[in-house]
C-alpha cells in the first residue's frame, strides 16, 4: 500500500530529469500519472511500457490550446485529478546585454506562462475531485539572481508569486499550492556544465555534491500526499545549503 494510492496524478515535463523521477515516485507509492512529454525520451517510454498506471500524452505548455486539450485527455485517462507536479522547464543562459529577446521570452513562456496554464487547467477537475495538490517546480534562481540567468530567474521569480497567490486564493477549494526550488540538480540541465563551472558551484555548496532528481521526487510525493494536509503557500528549498551561504 502507497501513501497515493488510488489518486490520479498529472506530471507535466515527465521526460526531464525531476519530471521523470516525479513519475517514478508517485507510481511506486499507487498513484495512476498522465505524463506529458516534449520530446519522449527512451527512458519514459520505458517506464511506460513496464507500468501500466502511466499514461504518456505529448504536450508543449507553451501552447494554450494543447494546454487545454492534454489536460481534458487526462482527465478522461484518469478519470479526474487529484494532484498536479509541473515540471516543465527550459533554461536559456546569456548575459543580459547580449540576451536574444525571442530566446527570454521563450522562457518565459514555458517556465512562467506553462506554469500559469497548466496550473490553471486542474482548477476545475480538482474542484469536482473535492479538492488536490499543485507542485511547482520553481528554483533556487527563482529567489537569488545569477550570471547569465535572468530570463530563468525572472520565470521562476514568477513562479513563486504564481505559487502563494494560488494557494491563497485555492485554499478554500480544498487545493494546496507549494513549490519545490531546487539547486544544482544532476540532470541534462547542468550535464552542459564546464567541468569548471561546476567546481565553481560546487565550492559554493556547503554538502560539497549535486542533488539527485530523487530527492526532489521526494519531495513531491510528501507535499502531493496526506501528510502534508496543512501545508500550503510555502516553497521549499533543496540545495544542499547553497542558499545559507
Amino acid at each position: 500500500m502507497g501513501i497515493l494510492d488510488g489518486k490520479r496524478a498529472v506530471i507535466v515535463g515527465a521526460s526531464g530529469g525531476i519530471g521523470m523521477a516525479c513519475a517514478e515516485a508517485f507510481l511506486a507509492e499507487g498513484a495512476r500519472v498522465a505524463g506529458t512529454y516534449r520530446r519522449k525520451s527512451a527512458a519514459l517510454e520505458e517506464l511506460a511500457r513496464r507500468q501500466e498506471r502511466l499514461a504518456l500524452l505529448p504536450l508543449d505548455v507553451g501552447s494554450v490550446s494543447q494546454v487545454t486539450d492534454c489536460m481534458k485527455e487526462a482527465v478522461r485517462l484518469l478519470s479526474g485529478i487529484d494532484i498536479l507536479v509541473n515540471a516543465a522547464g527550459i533554461h536559456r543562459p546569456a548575459l543580459l546585454h547580449a540576451a536574444d529577446p525571442e530566446e527570454w521570452g521563450e522562457a518565459v513562456a514555458v517556465n512562467l506562462m506553462g506554469a500559469f496554464h497548466v496550473t490553471q487547467s486542474v482548477i476545475l477537475p480538482m474542484m469536482r475531485a473535492g479538492g488536490g495538490s499543485i507542485v511547482e517546480i520553481s528554483s533556487v534562481y527563482g529567489e537569488r539572481g545569477g550570471i547569465g540567468q535572468s530570463s530563468y530567474s525572472a520565470a521562476k521569480a514568477g513562479v513563486l508569486g504564481l505559487t502563494r497567490s494560488a494557494a491563497v486564493e485555492l485554499a478554500s477549494k480544498k487545493i494546496r499550492v507549494n513549490a519545490i526550488a531546487p539547486g544544482f540538480i544532476d540532470t541534462a540541465m547542468t550535464e552542459g556544465l564546464s567541468e569548471k563551472f561546476r567546481q565553481q558551484a560546487l565550492a559554493h555548496i556547503p554538502m560539497k555534491r549535486f542533488g539527485s532528481p530523487g530527492e526532489i521526487a521526494e519531495l513531491a510525493v510528501f507535499l502531493a500526499g496526506p501528510k502534508s494536509s496543512y501545508i500550503t503557500g510555502q516553497v521549499f528549498v533543496i540545495d544542499g545549503g547553497l542558499s545559507a551561504v
